[in-house]
């Protein structure tokens, strides 16, 4: 069992995060606080915490000051906000994830799944919902409907009226789409980024990043957009490997 605390001093927040806990049965709530400094005295006697999920606006004592305090007494760390500001602070205090309010259990359960790799139920709970392959009709061979795994996408691609799905094979596959669209497809699909309003990627076929350019497999590079610097972040501050040595 994965022990859990919540701190949050929203209830409708730590509602729907018990919720979400209680739908994979290798997790255990041990914890829950709406004072953060209460959390603070209590959580320091606590020898057993595998999973702390922490919100970070909070008041007198905010998520990253009680973070500092608390983070040796647990495993694993999740930030919890509706504010994508912190996503560096966050990772500066060692934070594990960074889930922006709203999400959907899609998304908690693969970051769960992702920290936790034997919590094999959590990623049952999503690929059972989930198809491994879309239908779309294609511009390039008189709209024929063709058959597209997500495992083969690189990246989709907006491209005047259409998008241009790129795929592992380089064969190109033009739909009669928006970015609209394809973000509806993919729903809870946490491998799949947006960090530009033309393009959404398969952080999977990432093949590097250099400052604030993304080169994919297939050589496809772009500059992460101005609005979308915020969830870049946060999505280094949950996969970027740091190191363990003290300062």
């Amino acid at each position: 069992m994965l022990n859990c605390i919540i701190v949050d001093d929203e209830q409708f927040s730590v509602d729907a995060i018990t919720k979400y806990i209680d739908m994979l049965p290798r997790m255990n709530i041990v914890g829950v606080y709406t004072d953060p400094q209460l959390a603070l005295e209590k959580v320091s006697s606590e020898s057993d915490v595998d999973l702390l999920f922490m919100d970070i606006d909070m008041p007198r004592i905010n998520g990253l000051e009680l973070a500092k305090a608390l983070r040796s007494k647990t495993q694993k760390l999740i930030f919890t906000t509706s504010h994508s500001k912190y996503a560096f602070d966050a990772y500066q205090v060692e934070g594990d994830a960074y889930l922006l309010k709203p999400f959907s259990f899609g998304k908690f359960s693969t970051t769960i799944n992702r920290l936790f790799p034997n919590t094999t139920e959590a990623k049952a709970s999503v690929s059972s919902h989930e198809d491994e392959y879309f239908l779309v009709k294609n511009k390039e061979e008189d709209l024929r409907i063709v058959k597209v795994k997500y495992k083969e996408v690189i990246a989709f691609e907006s491209s005047h009226n259409y998008v241009k799905i790129h795929l592992v094979n380089n064969k190109p596959v033009i739909a009669y789409l928006t970015i609209k669209d394809i973000l509806e497809l993919l729903g809870s699909r946490d491998i799949f980024k947006q960090f530009h309003r033309a393009f959404i990627i398969s952080t999977d076929c990432i093949s590097y990043i250099e400052g604030n350019t993304i080169r994919m497999n297939n050589n496809l590079a772009f500059s992460v957009g101005e609005s979308y610097r915020d969830n870049f972040s946060a999505y280094l501050a949950g996969k970027l490997l740091k190191t363990s040595r003290k300062h």
